[in-house]
């Protein structure tokens, strides 16, 4: 009897014949970002890539030993410049009838998405197919996203056409530290421009027709048919918002609070159609599909609806980088079982990675991409060692061994890349995964089947078991939130922190699975270089004076900062104002506990006000209007366009710098600051500019 040997660590490696080729392709796009194009450099590299694919063949076709070299060097090149073309190749730069390289009048703009309605203001992204120049109309390309008020019932629709009369802007980088970066994540869809438009600044040229547009508008006309024969069965608004959520992704309608205790607790992934809810999908398919009588000569067809369904799902959910992974991925076990073939769920996952960046080569750097596939492979790689370590033969057991070893496999690799992007961590991910798995995966199949159930009284009855199940669900998360420490929050980490994080779990599993001391040491010593990194930047932090005046655009926000303490002053009249949390709200977080931040409101009886701030730094005038008698102070933030009596102002104060908030114009803070210019006063311009921020260590 033959001894099966077990394969080793490059044995493996050669059984998943994609890797190389996706490996080089992402470092690549990795690469790409830090390359700037000319126009004319651009077309080089397109030249240069036919070149080097002109090289690379002619060396296969000879395949002489100098020539096979040459031919494996071409191939890897051949990869690097076509992932770095990938990357840039919708910029507007490169694309030369795009609708920023013409002074248009107005445009006429095709909508390319579902639009999304809140708080009176609408949004959708749109392909400008054209626009207006006087009389002339030029045909051009590229995308916007639009934003616009509507009053009652919005009426625009996927595929409708418009024309609209507006300022077409470039989307702005992040004013204040740590904010979200709106400009970045549009980019990742190829939109670099944003328009405000008011309900006379359009009008709607041709309806669409999304049923018979395209795939993507037969897609979202189902997704609205399902949701709205849900609708008729749910009471309650909240518990619909959350039922279209777990089955198709349908997020816009769930409030704040909500959104919140989810991902507090780490449960978010359940209102993000991913890999969970196709893996529900295709079991219950499998069980439906199990029930009926197949002839021999149809033996194929449930593979082909299987199949057709898991993606025509993909499409209805938006077909987002998780979505489209698990679709894939689906797919490969759905082949290799019809066609009795062994399948490797990593190369499955290396294959989804691939397809997905070929199509969209700036996923890479989309979180939800990131995390995704980092998911998985935690639970590729670490599942089986739970599962050989904790050995369980009973089944309600084996269920929560399972539910508790994927929880933490998953969490494994991704923990590093949250704390990297939010610097939060869900302590209680473990308990909260296991009272929300169970009900929602229940959810969900109960949500499938009154999808296909024509059955009124049937549907009522699940609509009260769904109403029930979801509220439960709620009820867990909020009281798991409201434990003490739920969540625990730090500094954000660094790229430096970052990187010896993975190079330590891998080195960990390496050595364990092949158990090879050397990496475990390895691994020890990137975990001590971790410990004294952070414990080096706690002692920082601590001794570390933080002041701010953030970019909060007419409103003023002052923050002070030291040994995880706050002081913020502000004209927004509650520190949980939307548009404060928005431009700042991440930031006190980080550098603050909840309960020692300390807000002061700015607001007095009359319109303008001065105020007299006293930190530990020193003091502060705020300037609203002009007044005689001011105090000297360090420094003074001027507002409202009170520039007037300037000089006679700064003589009182004698203020080592002036900050010009957001609330002056442009042109007043320029005129200001030829002022402060020629009396060798230190001034900054908060307006369209980053916040003013500055750190001292008082060691």
């Amino acid at each position: 009897m033959a001894i099966m040997m077990e394969l080793g660590f490059y044995q493996k490696l050669e059984r998943i014949p994609l890797l190389k080729i996706a490996a080089i392709y992402v470092i690549g796009l990795f690469i790409a970002p830090m390359l700037k194009f000319s126009f004319v450099l651009f077309q080089y590299l397109q030249h240069g890539l036919f070149i080097v694919l002109g090289i690379t063949l002619g060396c296969y076709l000879f395949r002489g030993t100098l020539f096979k070299y040459g031919y494996l060097i071409g191939y890897y090149i051949l990869i690097l410049l076509f992932a770095v073309w990938q990357f840039w190749r919708n910029e507007p730069l490169y694309v030369q009838n795009h609708f920023s390289h013409f002074q248009l009048d107005s445009y006429v703009v095709h909508i390319i998405e579902e639009p999304k309605g809140k708080s009176g203001t609408t949004r959708f992204s749109a392909e400008v197919i054209g626009g207006y120049i006087q009389d002339s109309f030029i045909v051009t390309t590229g995308k916007v996203m639009v934003s616009m008020k509507f009053a009652g019932e919005n009426q625009l629709q996927y595929a409708d056409q418009i024309w609209l009369k507006s300022n077409i802007m470039t989307v702005p980088p992040p004013f204040n530290p740590l904010e979200f970066d709106y400009r970045e994540y549009l980019r990742k869809s190829d939109i670099h421009h944003q328009i405000f438009l008011n309900t006379d600044d359009y009008k709607i040229i041709a309806k669409g027709s999304p049923g018979s547009a395209n795939l993507t508008g037969i897609a979202l006309q189902t997704r609205q048919y399902f949701l709205k024969k849900l609708r008729r069965y749910f009471k309650e608004e909240e518990y619909f918002s959350i039922a279209a959520a777990l089955l198709y992704g349908f997020r816009s309608d769930i409030d704040d609070e909500n959104i919140k205790a989810f991902t507090n607790t780490g449960t978010i992934h359940v209102l993000s159609v991913s890999g969970m809810h196709v893996a529900v999908l295709f079991g219950f398919l499998s069980l439906v599909f199990r029930f009926f009588p197949w002839r021999p000569m149809l033996s194929w067809l449930p593979f082909v609806l299987t199949f057709s369904i898991i993606w025509i799902y993909a499409f209805i959910a938006g077909l987002d980088p998780p979505i489209a992974r698990a679709a894939i991925m689906i797919s490969f076990v759905l082949c290799a079982q019809h066609f009795k073939r062994n399948s490797s769920t990593l190369n499955a996952l290396v294959a989804a990675a691939t397809v997905i960046l070929l199509f969209s080569p700036k996923a890479i750097a989309d979180v939800g991409f990131q995390l995704s596939f980092l998911a998985v492979l935690g639970m590729v790689l670490f599942l089986p060692v739970f599962e050989k370590n904790i050995v369980v033969k009973n089944p309600l057991l084996r269920f929560v061994r399972d539910t508790v070893g994927i929880s933490i496999a998953a969490q494994v690799l991704t923990t590093p890349l949250t704390l990297y992007y939010f610097g939060q961590f869900p302590t209680y991910f473990l308990l909260a995964n296991l009272l929300v798995d169970l009900p929602s995966t229940i959810t969900m199949y109960l949500g499938f089947l009154m999808t296909i159930n024509p059955i009124d009284w049937l549907n009522e009855l699940l609509g009260y078991l769904l109403e029930n199940l979801i509220g439960g669900i709620l009820y867990c998360l909020k009281s798991i939130d409201r434990l003490a420490f739920s969540t625990i929050k730090i500094n954000i980490i660094d790229n430096m922190l970052l990187f010896l994080s993975y190079v330590a779990i891998f080195c960990f599993l390496y050595g364990y699975q092949w158990e090879d001391k050397k990496y475990n040491y390895l691994g020890l010593l990137c975990t001590l270089g971790i410990m004294i990194i952070a414990i080096n930047q706690q002692y920082i932090d601590k001794n570390t004076e933080r002041f701010r005046i953030y970019n909060t655009k007419n409103e003023l926000t002052i923050a002070y900062f030291k040994n995880k303490k706050a002081v913020i002053y502000s004209t927004f009249d509650s520190l949980n104002h939307k548009a404060l949390q928005y431009a700042c709200g991440r930031e006190i977080q980080v550098l603050a506990s909840e309960d020692n931040v300390q807000f002061i409101p700015l607001k007095g009886k009359s319109r303008r006000n001065n105020y007299l701030i006293a930190l530990p730094i020193g003091k502060i005038i705020v300037m609203e209007h002009f007044k005689d008698a001011l105090p000297a102070a360090d420094l003074l933030v001027i507002r409202k366009n009170t520039i007037q009596k300037l000089s006679v102002a700064l003589n009182g104060i004698s203020p080592r710098e002036v900050i010009l908030d957001g609330s002056n114009s442009l042109r007043k803070s320029l005129q200001a600051q030829a002022i402060l210019d020629s009396l060798k006063i230190k001034s900054y311009i908060i307006k369209d500019n980053f916040a003013y921020v500055w750190d001292k260590e008082s060691l």
